[in-house]
């Protein structure tokens, strides 16, 4: 039996975003649609992905598509490139298992993030769009809380409350954070 196919499309209707958006990259909607009522999914092609926003009553939908995430599924023979954004230990592996691979960056992580892809580009492509994308949702965030008229309790910007070092029992702080944030 061959590798399983990687979804190269995300049709997403609700989560952390303003309009409904098709995405190319899953670092782009993880952070979107994790943690947060959302309704989604990912699709093998384009068509697809636009076919479930119109079966959802979706007729107006914006695309982000990026040359980088596309056709990532590795080649029969290849190694993949095991790409973690948000893990105990982020970064590229090139095992799935094994005491330097993916599963074990992933296992037992809230809200981890990861993916196998053909090539070190795109892998690396995928952790800086998840980067991006966790950055754009704390930045609305942000505002929101501004905008509801509270002020920050120091102008120091202070994120230490928002990042651990990668041991599971760091993770609780986090745990309320996005709760209430629907954009």
């Amino acid at each position: 039996m061959g590798r399983k196919k990687n979804n190269e499309y995300y049709a997403v209707i609700s989560g952390r975003i303003d309009t409904p958006t098709i995405f190319s990259s899953w670092g782009d909607v993880h952070p979107r649609v994790t943690g947060c009522e959302s309704v989604w999914e990912g699709f093998f092609s384009r068509i697809e992905a636009e076919l479930y926003m119109r079966k959802n009553g979706v007729s107006n939908f914006e695309t982000v598509i990026k040359d980088t995430a596309l056709n990532t599924t590795p080649v029969k023979g290849d190694e993949p490139y095991y790409a973690v954004a948000n893990g105990s230990a982020p970064g590229i592996k090139r095992a799935w298992s094994g005491e330097d691979g993916a599963l074990k960056a992933v296992r037992e992580m809230p809200g981890a993030c990861h993916k196998r892809f053909r090539t070190e580009a795109q892998a690396l492509a995928f952790i800086e769009d998840w980067k991006e994308a966790y950055a754009e949702v704390v930045r609305r965030a942000v505002i929101e809380q501004l905008d509801r008229g509270l002020r920050p309790q120091n102008i120091y910007l202070d994120v230490g409350g928002l990042f651990y070092e990668g041991r599971r029992d760091s993770v609780e702080p986090m745990a309320g954070l996005f709760e209430s944030l629907q954009v």
